[in-house]
């Protein structure tokens, strides 16, 4: 009913004043989501992966043939049937995976939830082609996804009566598989030419103008060499997409990851990672975690994290080393999630502020293991999370503390401390410089003469204070200019020389300082 402002807001019912509505999202808006949403080859090849992860994989091989067009990545997980199929992959951003429960038949907390990992493939390729069987079923699932015709169409034409959006067109027929077999193989072919070259190794005889590889290196060398770079850029980029799948997924950490000296400290978390059961074998060697822990001036300091309430429980560590971290890419704090890493490393320490300890925010790596409700914090790319989620707020909180803490000792243990003592051995370098002048002047003037000299420099007992001891330390290692020694000189010759020998005295010095 309208009702005009000629007839006045006082004859409107209640009913008239109110009005009710839904707001939806458009479907450009997750066509547009699902089409650029993962940065890289590793951002892609992580979510299927990880989705053999969910099926209760233990072995995953993914075989890399950018010459043959070809990228394969099969598992001996749980499989799928056709009505799970087309229950999961009929519609984009609407997952099932959690409909049975948080956790896996093995009890692993389940990384999928919002139902467009499988579309990562569309970013690598044209063709998906998957085969799948259940255990028990006689039945093999055959599916072949086609991507590339459905990318040269334009949106309106694409659009459904329904208003959804297509995102690709498929095939599928049953075929037979023994009942006994249960597995998971995924083809990407047709890949698209802009992905080709994160997959492609430098291999040979390489020039030093060319990037090092780690392509088919054992793991004990892959840890030599990661622990050699300043950055990942300096390898192919078939090796910074292995390291940054294996930085995401569930796997293990490369052997001898840490130091000798915290091995211990830190064994809960290489035991966490081995208990995964879940192994990816890349091009023939296995995928590992690629945090190593470097300490070239043998100086540094760790600090295990741990925190619980209602809403999440966090297990993580801190490592700083004396100087700037390397390779760059470990520098900061890496979110695991379920296992599974929340983008890269942090290097702004969850908004921690930048000018607090800044000099030893980049000495420093660690990771934080999460399990709780923060996953209901992770944005719709797995590689942020909502701030103003309270789960998150609390983490930041915490954090944030733990960090300012870790800084003040990195400061005081790893700088303060080592420069102090460095003073100390250079104060006492210059005593025993003062011994060797002592000896000359004793030959000249006497032993009289000489034990004026080296008392007025004693070296400081055991009965001396702090203060003093710093006192003395500073007084040894003070710094003189050109011009401070001419005045301290041209001083004391005109108070204790007469004046043809002060003369003589300070030309002698101005040679002696020029040459």
């Amino acid at each position: 009913m309208l009702i005009s402002a000629a007839e006045g807001w006082g004859y409107m019912t209640d009913e008239d004043r109110s009005f009710q509505g839904e707001i939806k999202v458009a479907a450009r808006v997750i066509d547009y989501l699902s089409s650029g949403l993962y940065e890289n080859a590793a951002a892609c090849l992580k979510e299927l992966i990880n989705n053999s992860y969910d099926a209760d994989a233990t072995e995953v091989v993914v075989s890399v043939k950018p010459d043959a067009d070809f990228i394969a990545i099969e598992d001996n997980g749980t499989g799928m049937t056709q009505a799970q199929f087309v229950e999961h992959f009929s519609r984009v951003a609407e997952s099932h995976k959690r409909d049975s429960g948080q956790e896996t038949e093995k009890k692993r907390k389940k990384i999928g939830k919002i139902g467009i990992g499988f579309i990562a493939a569309n970013e690598l390729c044209d063709e998906m082609e998957i085969y799948s069987t259940c255990k028990g079923s006689p039945e093999l699932l055959h599916v072949t996804i086609r991507f590339g015709e459905i990318r040269n169409r334009s949106y309106e034409k694409r659009k459904t009566p329904s208003g959804d959006v297509k995102k690709g067109d498929y095939d599928g027929v049953i075929l037979e598989e023994d009942p006994k077999e249960h597995y998971t193989k995924v083809y990407l072919k047709r890949i698209r030419e802009e992905a080709l070259p994160q997959f492609i190794a430098e291999t040979g005889n390489l020039s030093e103008e060319s990037s090092k590889s780690i392509y088919g290196l054992n793991e004990d060398t892959v840890r030599r060499v990661l622990a050699s770079l300043n950055t990942w850029d300096e390898l192919d980029l078939y090796s910074q997409t292995r390291l940054r799948i294996g930085m995401n997924v569930p796997v293990k950490y490369l052997p001898n990851w840490t130091l000798p000296e915290h091995e211990g400290a830190l064994a809960s978390f290489t035991k966490r990672a081995a208990a995964s059961d879940f192994r990816v074998i890349y091009d023939g060697t296995d995928l590992v975690k690629p945090a190593v822990l470097t300490d070239p001036k043998k100086m540094n300091l760790l600090k295990v994290l741990n925190y619980e309430d209602e809403e999440i429980q966090v297990h993580g560590y801190l490592f700083a080393r004396h100087g700037v971290y390397k390779p760059s890419e470990l520098n900061g704090i890496l979110l695991r999630i379920r296992e599974s890493a929340v983008g890269d490393y942090d290097n702004g320490f969850l908004g921690f502020p930048k000018h607090i300890e800044a000099l030893f925010q980049d000495w420093v790596t660690g990771e934080l293991y999460v399990n709780g409700e923060l996953d209901d914090a992770l944005n719709i790319d797995r590689r942020t999370l909502r701030d103003t989620h309270s789960s998150y707020v609390k983490l930041q909180s915490w954090f944030i503390q733990e960090l300012r803490a870790f800084l003040r000792d990195v400061r005081t243990q790893m700088y303060k401390t080592p420069s102090e003592e460095r003073q100390v051995q250079r104060a006492q370098g210059q005593r025993e410089k003062i011994k060797e002048v002592a000896k000359r002047v004793e030959e000249s003037y006497g032993k009289e003469t000489a034990a004026k000299l080296t008392s007025t420099w004693a070296n400081t007992t055991e009965k001396a204070s702090a203060s003093e001891t710093k006192k003395e330390v500073r007084k040894l290692t003070r710094t003189y200019s050109v011009g401070d020694v001419y005045e301290i000189a041209v001083d004391v010759a005109q108070e204790v020389l007469p004046a043809d020998l002060a003369e003589q005295f300070i030309t002698e010095l101005t040679r002696r300082l020029r040459d």
